[in-house]
């Protein structure tokens, strides 16, 4: 049986399929798998949100690039997310980077990512970037530039920091006609992006989650979820909803896909990491259909990540107090926007305009390697010039976004019915909600609280 390209092929490296930069499609992995970063962390045993940081950075650059290399202390077992019980070189290891004590055997050229206050000289050439997190916003700026955010805030910023970092790096080796990309400061707001204000400390979030499609967004979603120490989280209520089995080309959006994964159902990845995160997880194996009805007592928030149409317009009839859909670019101009939407709003889901049965789709322009492809696989250049581009660092923005809605309208209840963010351009428009919501919040623990002490026999446990 042949296996459809589009079933193997690198989302992040299809990039330069899209955008015509490489004459072929094996051009396009080879210029994937010759790029590499580095990523820098210290203080990674007394603070959780540089473990989350360090993880994420981690998870995304190796799908991103090549090859990562990563200078921390690799004996520091992590305390949360879904590498938690593990040390920081198993999780390095079972990622696909590489640990080392410093700088000296990474190429000049490679761009650093620093996060945090880590600090340890490189050899001139490349980027130099530096993330850091302060309330809810995640920071990236050139490492060299003096900035007054101290490392603090709450863990879904530094999550957001780390994958931003990473986001920076890309463009910056991507080097896209009047991109700034690793040279600027970008910084993303998750309380209220584009705004330098800041919201109240992150003490619930909801009690209930229920994640529509594990692939790209909905793993991101567990991801940071898995970062989440509740007070009592077996009594968070996680509802996975899927039918899909992943394929090899899913790990290069997926942060629970494993390279050369099993054919297993994606609902299964997400169960695993966060039944260990002590959540209690329900398995719901068919697809958001127009008989699909939550129970009045249930108040789940609902987070989608779908990738086509007709599940979106059904979200209003299902009746979730609060669901937020999460929509992102596809091409080589837009792969790194996203549009958050939330529900009920003021337009139901099966009113949006751009959700209508006639809305014309993106077409693909022709590019040499899909050229090259057509002469000799049509098939495989048809299915890649539909193929939407992705990359692992926008989906876990995106997530951290969705989580921080879901947690405002827990502590305060409002927020936005849109967010719609471009991280090339840094562009941002909001909505304001136009409905109240009723969403009960789960009480997390408070920071000094959230990094207990792993024994070291635990550390080399889990799957």
């Amino acid at each position: 049986m042949t296996i459809p390209i589009t079933d193997t092929f690198n989302r992040t490296a299809l990039l330069a399929v899209h955008e015509g930069t490489q004459a072929t499609v094996n051009a396009a992995l080879d210029a994937h798998v010759a790029t590499g970063m580095a990523i820098v962390a210290d203080s990674v045993a007394s603070d959780m949100r540089v473990q989350a940081a360090l993880c994420t950075a981690v998870a995304t650059a190796v799908r991103a690039f090549g090859q990562v290399f990563v200078i921390t202390d690799g004996k520091v077992p992590l305390t949360a997310g879904p590498h938690r019980g593990h040390t920081t070189a198993q999780m390095t290891d079972r990622e696909g980077a590489r640990h080392a004590e410093d700088l000296t055997d990474v190429p000049a050229d490679w761009p650093v990512l620093y996060l945090g206050s880590a600090a340890l000289p490189a050899p001139d050439g490349g980027v130099r970037l530096r993330a850091r997190w302060s309330g809810w916003t995640a920071h990236v700026h050139p490492a060299d530039t003096q900035t007054g955010h101290a490392v603090e805030g709450n863990v879904l910023a530094a999550i957001a920091a780390g994958a931003l970092g990473v986001h920076e790096a890309f463009g910056a080796i991507r080097n896209r006609p009047g991109s700034d990309a690793g040279w600027r400061t970008i910084t993303v707001n998750l309380w209220q992006p584009g705004a330098s204000a800041d919201g109240p400390e992150l003490t619930h979030a909801p009690a209930a989650w229920w994640i529509v499609g594990l692939g790209h967004l909905g793993q991101a979603y567990a991801w940071v979820m898995s970062w989440l120490t509740y007070a009592d989280p077996s009594r968070v209520e996680v509802v996975l909803q899927d039918t899909q089995r992943v394929v090899d080309a899913n790990h290069s959006t997926g942060l629970l896909t494993p390279m050369k994964p099993v054919p297993v159902r994606k609902t299964r990845l997400a169960e695993a990491v966060l039944e260990r995160a002590g959540y209690d997880v329900v398995i719901l194996d068919r697809r958001l259909d127009h008989t699909s009805r939550v129970l009045t007592e249930d108040h789940h928030v609902a987070l989608l990540g779908v990738d086509s149409l007709d599940p979106r317009r059904l979200i209003s009839g299902v009746g979730w107090k609060l669901a937020i859909d999460a929509g992102l670019g596809v091409g080589p101009a837009d792969f790194n926007a996203l549009l958050l939407r939330r529900f009920p709003a003021q337009v139901p889901s099966d009113e949006v305009p751009g959700w209508k049965e006639n809305v014309s789709q993106q077409r693909r322009a022709a590019t040499a390697a899909l050229a090259d492809l057509e002469r000799r696989d049509p098939c495989g250049s048809v299915q890649l010039a539909g193929t939407a581009v992705g990359a692992a660092f926008v989906g876990v923005v995106t997530a951290c976004l969705g989580v921080a809605q879901g947690a405002r309208a827990a502590l305060l209840g409002d927020g936005f019915d849109v967010i719609n963010l471009h991280l090339q351009t840094d562009d941002v428009d909001l909505a304001p909600a136009t409905r109240d919501v009723d969403v009960f919040g789960g009480r997390l623990l408070p920071m000094s609280d959230r990094c207990p002490a792993i024994s070291g026999t635990a550390a080399g446990e889990g799957s």
